[in-house]
């Protein structure tokens, strides 16, 4: 039996639903499949830094650690 449809001036939303799918991932199996399909898998990590960026980073490096020496002398020296 349905409720009965009362007017009202305010709208009741429905209750917000969502579809989940669970999904499971099992490197072992993935890599026995693999080899037995007589695939390789290399996993190649390209380095994004430039030579711009390596040359401030050692500039940055030098100067912290003049600071911090001429830090160190004047501590020794006082």
């Amino acid at each position: 039996m349905r409720t009965p449809i009362i007017p009202s001036f305010f709208k009741t939303s429905k209750a917000k639903s969502f579809s989940f799918k669970p999904r499971y991932y099992n490197e072992q199996k993935e890599r026995i499949e693999a080899l037995m399909k007589g695939e390789e898998k290399n996993i190649r990590f390209k380095i994004s830094r430039t030579k711009k960026e390596e040359k401030g980073r050692g500039i940055k490096i030098i100067l912290l650690i003049i600071i911090l020496s001429l830090l160190a002398y004047t501590f020794i020296i006082n």
